[in-house]
């Protein structure tokens, strides 16, 4: 990625100086220096506060510029819309929400029509003409391609392989993305932690999340096919198999945790990956009952790999996918802009 780039995907969700962005993008300060006085010139990015350091002098913070740049990003699971319109700067709050109820079956078009229909209440809501959207996000549950906008299967219709990506983008005229709703969080959790390999359940709103990270990049399949493991043969399926009832709760916790064990078997150990990490909404609620237990059976399995693997929870709060479909926009209007 060229340097310019990276700072932008940097300051559009972080302040920082540029003492921070000579350690975290691996050229040298005089360096930095030029390609920031650069953007700062073509007005992307803005100055913001001064930082007193314990040594040294004080450093010059920078951020992404707010209102040069927009997006639209929509959460499409069964049965609900949610969108917000945001600023390229990400730490800015949403200028505009909409949410609603989708019906329970639909066409491809009669998506496209109402996701269209969300994206015009925004921007009317937030006072921003249609034409200053750089791009339109829109995550969802199901068979996803991400570079192509394909959508093998979902559950908002019934219909197969359908270039969602360019449906949209013609109906609206706006470049457009389409990803898988648990890419959003696994994006933030390869992001926190740089170079880690490792995966990831990410169970809540009724849905199994999914995602793995090798040396620090997320796992994509043919076509940028988002990884699934709604399929592995699980008796009564994996996914519903996670799932805790308070009113019968010591018994759920444990068929919950026995599920994770199962899946944690079937994915770590095809890349020789030694951590798991346990996040969203389920475990959010439910994960200091959970884990532990399946800690312990990892570490009294009898295959040493197993026994290698350790469990981390990752306690990001609710509706942290919201937040990475956020940024993974910012991050498509760097390379519009940029």
């Amino acid at each position: 990625m060229d340097y310019k780039k990276q700072i932008l995907n940097i300051l559009h969700s972080e302040h920082e100086s540029r003492a921070e962005m000579t350690r975290r993008v691996g050229v040298t300060k005089a360096y930095i220096t030029k390609l920031t006085s650069q953007l700062l010139q073509e007005g992307l990015i803005e100055e913001r506060e001064i930082k007193d350091i314990t040594f040294g002098r004080p450093q010059q913070l920078l951020a992404v510029k707010g209102g040069c740049a927009f997006s639209v990003n929509i959460m499409l699971r069964k049965g609900s819309f949610q969108g917000t319109l945001n600023d390229y700067n990400t730490q800015r709050d949403a200028l505009a929400s909409h949410q609603f109820s989708l019906p329970e079956s639909m066409t491809p078009d009669e998506l496209v029509m109402l996701i269209a229909q969300g994206i015009k209440a925004m921007c009317e809501a937030a006072g921003i003409a249609q034409s200053r959207i750089n791009v339109v996000s829109v995550a969802l549950q199901g068979g996803i391609e991400h570079f192509t906008g394909v959508v093998r299967y979902c559950p908002l219709f019934t219909d197969t392989n359908v270039n969602l990506m360019a449906r949209i983008q013609e109906h609206v005229g706006i470049t457009t993305r389409i990803y898988n709703i648990a890419h959003c969080t696994n994006y933030l959790l390869a992001k926190r932690s740089p170079g880690l390999s490792y995966v990831a359940f990410m169970p809540g709103f009724g849905s199994l999340g999914y995602g793995y990270c090798t040396n620090g990049e997320p796992g994509l399949g043919e076509n940028g096919f988002y990884p699934e493991i709604v399929h592995l043969p699980y008796e009564g399926g994996i996914e519903q198999a996670f799932n805790v009832k308070e009113e019968n709760k010591a018994e759920t916790v444990q068929t919950t945790a026995r599920a994770l064990y199962f899946a944690i078997c079937c994915t770590a150990p095809i890349h020789n990956i030694k951590l798991a990490i346990a996040t969203g909404e389920l475990f959010e609620d439910y994960g200091d009952e959970v884990l532990p237990r399946v800690q312990d059976m990892l570490d009294n399995t009898p295959n040493q790999h197993i026994r290698e693997i350790r469990i981390r929870h990752d306690k990001t709060g609710y509706h942290y996918g919201v937040k990475g479909l956020v940024q993974l926009s910012s991050d498509c209007i760097t390379e519009l802009l940029a």
